[in-house]
């Protein structure tokens, strides 16, 4: 929907639902070689700790998208409405002249939204992860200059951007299919 690839593709949802089977003896007559069954031929080579690391994160990577578009669509959308005076009052601490930290606020605001959007549209996920890390750097740096009180604040807002930091690097990592 949101020009994401599906983990499976409709050709091979059609073949597994059709069922693969076949014949070995043409085969085995062509190469003299008796295929050997799936149980079987997995034993002999069993999944390395690469191939068990990607399926694990190809089964998680819609939610690491999902859910981390969601959340900087949704801090943007929270900045505009109930933490409005928390922002506004961050900056006045900071000492921000009123009608530039209004400013900021909504710039932060809808740039928080915009990069939610484009994390979570395939087409555009790349510049979204990319301006994501940008704007989290940006905003420590801004954070620590203005208002450095917030490294030692108990919820830890300056101490969160670092996990937040980690799954973006995660989503570049793991981004492309192909």
């Amino acid at each position: 929907m949101l020009g994401w690839g599906t983990p499976v593709s409709s050709t091979a949802k059609a073949e597994m639902r059709r069922g693969a089977i076949g014949d070995p003896e043409p085969w085995r007559q062509l190469t003299g070689l008796r295929p050997r069954d799936l149980e079987g031929a997995l034993a002999r080579e069993p999944a390395s700790v690469q191939e068990r690391w990607f399926a694990r994160l190809y089964a998680l990577k819609p939610l690491i998208f999902g859910v981390f578009g969601l959340f900087w669509v949704v801090t943007g959308i929270i900045s505009l409405g109930p933490g409005w005076e928390i922002g506004m009052s961050l900056l006045r601490e900071g000492r921000v002249p009123e009608k530039f930290a209004s400013l900021t606020v909504i710039a932060g605001a809808l740039a928080d939204i915009g990069i939610g959007l484009a994390i979570l549209w395939r087409p555009l996920s790349r510049y979204g992860l990319w301006a994501a890390l940008i704007i989290s750097l940006t905003y420590v740096v801004i954070g620590t200059a203005l208002v450095p009180r917030l490294w030692a604040d108990p919820l830890g807002p300056m101490l969160k951007i670092w996990p937040v930091l980690m799954l973006n690097l995660v989503a570049m990592a793991i981004r492309e299919d192909r």
